[in-house]
């Protein structure tokens, strides 16, 4: 369930991709384009909270996503309820996270992003604020019909400068099993100095992606971190 949201929140801020449609507002349009041609991925920094009941922490990790790394080694095992993991729990953790396949979503971003729809929100002189909505065939995908995606973008440069997201009302996942009850998205991006019409820039310091849940009745939060936009591990083994 933490890969699926994960893999989630990263079509939100990472997937913005090449598939392009005629009735795209065209600032949008080369905004997307100019994201698409830089790093094509995102390492984060997780933070997983368990609770039982309201207020009672039972457990919480801290983990490193890096798809630049091959499979073995792309997630490491930070911290364990707030202390460092110890060698041992790092092997066994580590062991089994990094030997499930490597799951890559290999559709066009068309699939997901509803963006010949794309609604303009404001206007400045400086940049253009568009609201994106995801297709409804994406709730079989993803099972994140109900949620509302900001992007900014720099009217001088066509370069995305920041991507949010809301969630409209709760979501029921896992046959109902489960549920999403908050979800917040807030990335920023440092546009990139150099001249040659990509979006190479970095990540900001203080972006942020955060998801509540509750699973059999179990609160969960998961929050992410210390994004960094960079280029997947050539050598993986992709599957969709």
């Amino acid at each position: 369930m933490t890969h699926q949201i994960s893999s989630s929140i990263l079509i939100l801020a990472a997937a913005l991709g090449s598939s392009l449609h005629a009735e795209e507002p065209p600032l949008l349009a080369r905004a997307i384009a100019r994201w698409t041609a830089g790093s094509e991925d995102l390492a984060f920094t997780q933070q997983t909270r368990r609770f039982q009941g309201v207020g009672n922490l039972t457990e919480s990790r801290v983990e490193r996503y890096d798809p630049s790394l091959p499979d073995p080694k792309r997630w490491r095992l930070l911290e364990v309820n707030g202390i460092p993991a110890t060698a041992e729990q790092r092997a066994t953790w580590e062991q089994r996270k990094n030997g499930r396949t490597r799951k890559v979503v290999a559709k066009s971003p068309y699939t997901y992003l509803d963006l010949d729809h794309a609604t303009l929100l404001s206007q400045t002189p400086a940049i253009t604020r568009f609201e994106i909505g995801l297709r409804p065939e994406t709730a079989r995908l993803l099972a994140l019909e109900n949620i509302s995606i900001m992007v900014t973008v720099d009217n001088q440069t066509s370069s995305i400068v920041s991507i949010a997201a809301t969630l409209r009302e709760p979501i029921r996942v896992l046959l109902g099993l489960a549920k999403i009850t908050d979800l917040d998205v807030d990335v920023r991006v440092e546009p990139a100095d150099d001249n040659s019409g990509t979006d190479s820039g970095a990540v900001m310091s203080g972006s942020t992606a955060s998801v509540k849940m509750s699973k059999l009745g179990r609160p969960i939060e998961y929050d992410w971190s210390d994004f960094k936009r960079v280029a997947s591990y050539s050598g993986l083994h992709q599957t969709s």
